[in-house]
């Protein structure tokens, strides 16, 4: 029976899209002879408009559009009232489907349902769940008036920009609410998530970038996160890295710090022998590392470390003098040998041309002489650098929300690197497809 139902609509669909299918093989011979360009936009244009005909037609027989059995609310059990047939426009990413389908009302919560919107895993909007997901991953990678555009030209769909900013944004306060509530759980319950691997090493990058918010500049913190595997057998020490998550947040550092620690965690922090944490001078990232990795090997990042050296030849020569390029080669040498204890022994022994700025220098390479070991660290096979999470600061957060002109509400903010950090972490149809539909979109 099941067959046989089925194989009528197929006959009843065939001759209601007839005069449409006829119309697009007609166009297509007709265009046999013009270019590919020209053939191409042409079938995309016109068999999308076939394609939400068919949908249109199809969807209007489903089950869930006609029957009046009687239904209960979703919210509150309790049974709905019959309103007939009503129309809805599906908003798809091949274009609008005009439909009518069987609605119920409920008394007590005072909303209208339909059995079929559900079935679809659509919201209100009426946008299905694959237009909200391109809607947000064009957000999540463009600036709003081009996603906007872009969509126009790879789709046909015409949506305003703040509508693509609104879509975006929501989902990505979707995403942290719910990176947050982990979070919550975690420190309140001691419930934790899942481990995803089980490196023997775990790298831990840190650093934080200025973005201009609406009252001014605010710095976005950045971790990086990667299981390490020393590779035997070679002549220079070497080890293979896992790919990077990230987590990104213009919050707190306390909130940043048990994001981060959380991170480790899946990436397998609970049994990797050794842990290193990366980052340059700033309080907060060693106060961090202390809280949540008091074990780890902490490593000042080499570049940051050679900044100050030229900043300390300024001081101890003056700016242009032609002492200092090679003053610092040579300090670089000996840093890299594990020799900063000896270097502040000579240091201390000097008159510079600049004494405030001199004891600035020598005051940082005192506090961070326990993370200067680079020679020790080399021969491990240790990162010196900082440099995924400072690549991080400019492929995750630098090139979507510091272009020129932006100023951003905090709310839109976090909600766009959200989906920045996962969409550059490879979990992005991980947690598309992990979520019922229609995906919530937080207000």
């Amino acid at each position: 029976m099941e067959d046989n139902t089925e194989r009528r609509v197929v006959e009843q669909t065939l001759l209601a899209v007839r005069e449409e299918l006829e119309e697009l093989v007609g166009w297509l011979v007709r265009a046999r002879t013009a270019d590919l360009r020209q053939v191409e936009a042409g079938l995309v244009e016109r068999g999308h408009h076939f394609l939400s005909r068919l949908a249109e037609t199809v969807l209007a027989t489903s089950p869930a559009a006609v029957s009046r059995a009687e239904r209960v609310c979703s919210r509150c059990q309790q049974p709905l009232i019959d309103l007939g047939l009503r129309p809805k426009t599906l908003h798809l990413t091949l274009g609008d489907v005009a439909l009518r389908r069987v609605c119920g009302y409920c008394p007590t919560c005072h909303q209208t349902e339909a059995a079929l919107d559900g079935q679809l895993g659509i919201d209100q909007s009426g946008r299905s769940p694959r237009l909200v997901e391109t809607l947000a991953l064009l957000g999540t990678e463009l600036p709003f008036v081009p996603a906007a555009a872009r969509l126009a030209q790879l789709c046909g769909v015409a949506v305003s920009a703040s509508q693509l900013e609104q879509v975006t944004e929501a989902v990505g306060r979707t995403q942290a609410r719910e990176q947050q509530a982990v979070v919550d759980a975690a420190w309140r319950t001691g419930e934790l998530p899942a481990i995803e691997q089980r490196p023997p090493w775990l790298v831990v990058a840190l650093d934080g970038v200025l973005v201009a918010e609406q009252d001014g500049y605010h710095e976005v913190r950045c971790g990086a996160i990667a299981g390490a595997e020393p590779l035997v057998g070679k002549e220079e020490p070497e080890v293979r890295l896992t790919p990077w998550r990230y987590v990104v947040t213009p919050e707190d550092v306390t909130t940043f710090g048990r994001l981060v620690s959380l991170e480790a965690y899946r990436q397998g922090l609970p049994s990797a022998d050794r842990v290193l944490v990366v980052g340059d001078g700033a309080h907060w990232i060693w106060n961090l590392a202390a809280e949540h990795f008091p074990q780890a090997i902490q490593i000042l990042d080499l570049w940051h470390a050679t900044e100050h050296l030229w900043t300390a030849g300024r001081a101890l020569y003056g700016e242009a003098d032609e002492r200092v390029a090679p003053w610092v080669a040579t300090a670089k040498t000996r840093l890299l040998a594990g020799k900063v204890p000896d270097l502040l022994i000579e240091w201390a022994a000097l008159t510079p041309r600049d004494a405030a700025a001199w004891a600035t220098e020598q005051t940082y390479f005192r506090n961070h002489a326990h993370r200067m070991a680079y020679d020790q660290y080399q021969q491990a096979g240790y990162p010196l650098g900082s440099g995924a999470v400072e690549s991080a600061n400019r492929h995750v957060v630098g090139m979507r929300v510091k272009q020129a002109g932006m100023r951003w509400g905090r709310t839109g903010l976090i909600g766009v690197l959200a989906l920045r950090a996962l969409l550059r972490s490879q979990r992005w149809e991980t947690w598309w497809d992990a979520h019922p539909l229609p995906v919530p979109l937080v207000a």
